[in-house]
């Protein structure tokens, strides 16, 4: 039986059987267990206990997900990031007298990182009998990232052209060392603003929470001096009496909880070049801002 047939008759498997399910099951069960707690906590302690709840329960669901999430993102960081030796491997061989697939079935596993699996997969592929542009396309499919793809492209021509196939590969890895190096630069040059976003969250919930704890306590202050007073409406700070502190700080709260998502999303971006990657900095910004509001 050929290759082509025995992958086709194998059967994939059911999305309820598959790791992300069972995680959003989980998560989701989690999620919906914090929020009705803190439904029911909020009618005997105090009403900001369930704007926290839901906002934990938010995090119950979209952690577990998020985490499943950047696992495959660092999967896919480590295969671009072992090409450049895989190619050289290739050089190596080819220099040593060896054509394009015997240069394949010659590179290391061991110390290719997250690339081992996919090359052990591509050469099981050809072994069997596979055409090299589907084991290719099997191999670019399974990797999942733009610039394993590219190279697959580029080994592909190399292979169906001909000529001097070592310096063909030499050139592609070269290519493929330089894109990396620019990747660095790229997220070396930006990390700078990462921080920036910090600092600037890091104001906003300071001079929060010293309006909370100095400046809105004192008004309390005043709204009690009042009503034991009981000055008359046409008083300087009469006014003062209808103000409702607990509403003002949940604004601030819900104001805190908004720019860590925007500012953990455009972190994200801006470091890792992907949102789901900032989806760890919005985690750690809402935390912060949930201890500012509650602990200190």
């Amino acid at each position: 039986m050929s290759a082509r047939t025995e992958q086709i008759i194998m059967p994939k498997m059911p999305f309820v059987k598959s790791e992300k399910f069972r995680v959003m099951t989980i998560s989701t069960v989690a999620s919906i267990a914090v929020i009705t707690s803190s439904f029911y906590l909020s009618g005997t302690v105090q009403m900001m206990t369930r704007d926290i709840g839901i906002i934990f329960g938010i995090l119950a669901a979209v952690i577990p997900l998020t985490l499943l999430q950047l696992k495959e993102v660092q999967r896919r960081e480590g295969v671009d990031r072992h090409l450049p030796l895989f190619l050289l491997s290739l050089v190596s061989s080819i220099q040593s007298g060896s054509n394009l697939i015997q240069a394949i079935q010659m590179v290391p596993e061991r110390n290719m990182g997250n690339l081992g699996p996919l090359l052990k997969n591509l050469k099981a592929n050809i072994s069997w009998g596979m055409p090299i542009s589907e084991a290719f396309e099997n191999f670019t499919k399974k990797a999942g990232t733009r610039m394993a793809k590219r190279v697959i492209v580029l080994l592909e021509i190399a292979f169906k052209n001909g000529g001097n196939v070592s310096e063909n590969l030499e050139t592609i890895q070269k290519y493929v060392t330089e894109l990396r190096n620019l990747e660095k630069e790229r997220k070396s040059a930006l990390q700078p603003y990462t921080y920036t976003i910090y600092i600037s969250f890091a104001v906003f919930i300071a001079i929060s929470v010293i309006l909370s704890s100095q400046f809105f306590t004192q008004i309390e202050s005043v709204k009690q001096l009042l009503v034991t007073t009981h000055m008359s409406s046409t008083n300087v700070f009469s006014a003062l009496s209808g103000v409702d502190i607990a509403q003002i700080d949940a604004l601030l709260l819900n104001m805190a909880i908004i720019e860590a998502i925007f500012g953990g999303l455009a972190a994200g971006k801006i470091g890792s070049g992907s949102y789901v990657s900032g989806i760890k900095h919005v985690v750690v910004m809402i935390v912060l801002a949930v201890i500012a509001f509650n602990v200190v």
